[in-house]
């Protein structure tokens, strides 16, 4: 009897307790996407791929790049914010930065959603600047916008380790 106590005791303990799909509590590089319509955006991607998708309707600034052999570029649309910084005869995705209400990050977060959403969905260790909430990884951070409890915007940026 105690044996069977034993295995039933560990099998709880090996099993997750949060609803089958969901992903776990935390912030990891996993979570470095944000969704438009029903597609993901990464950072480090090819920005002709997005131009692809979201087509020519965008605003267009450039600026010599700081770190780099070449031109920063943005590439604004109603929807998103995409910036870039040239690499090999190729312009990256560094940043991707929304206000629209249709998008969304990587669990479920939307402009209106609360700051208690925000740390349910992420867990606890964001930074929090009184205006911002800012999750890091290794390669990116996702950072929100607040006014007050309500997130008002969000974004993914690219990070040198």
């Amino acid at each position: 009897m105690k044996r069977m106590i034993a295995i039933i005791t560990a099998a709880l303990l090996t099993c997750s307790c949060s609803q089958p799909g969901a992903p776990p509590p935390g912030f990891g590089a996993e979570d470095l996407f944000l969704r438009f319509g029903g597609n993901a955006y990464v950072l480090n991607a090819e920005i002709e791929s997005i131009l692809d998708d979201f087509g020519d309707g965008y605003e267009y600034a450039e600026a010599r790049s700081c770190d780099y052999d070449g031109l920063d570029k943005s590439f604004i649309y109603d929807i998103a914010e995409f910036y870039t910084f040239p690499i090999n005869n190729g312009d990256i995705v560094s940043e991707i930065y929304t206000a629209a209400p249709d998008a969304a990050t990587s669990r479920g977060i939307r402009v209106g959603s609360s700051k208690a959403d925000v740390l349910t969905a992420y867990g606890n260790d964001a930074g929090d600047t009184g205006y911002q909430l800012i999750y890091t990884t290794d390669g990116g951070s996702l950072c929100f916008d607040m006014d007050g409890d309500t997130v008002t915007a969000f974004y993914i940026t690219r990070r040198e380790n």
